[in-house]
């Protein structure tokens, strides 16, 4: 899984977004990385048994405006 910066913005507060192919998995910021690690951990799992093409898109996006990840 890779972590990507996006949207970020000076003296804003910084949220963690996982996001699969791009899109959010759901809508729930994190506001650490290791906790949006064990989500996308968990997706990981589930995928891995149910669609294994799509283990290597999860990410974890940075940012500051979450509102902007769809």
């Amino acid at each position: 899984m890779k972590t990507i910066s996006k949207n970020l913005v000076k003296n804003e507060s910084v949220v963690f977004v996982v996001t699969r192919r791009g899109r959010r998995i759901e809508d729930t910021n994190y506001k650490t990385q290791p906790e949006a690690l064990y989500r996308a951990d968990c997706l990981y799992s589930t995928l891995k048994e149910w669609d294994p093409g799509d283990l290597d898109k999860i990410n974890i996006v940075k940012t500051s405006r979450p509102y902007k990840i769809f």
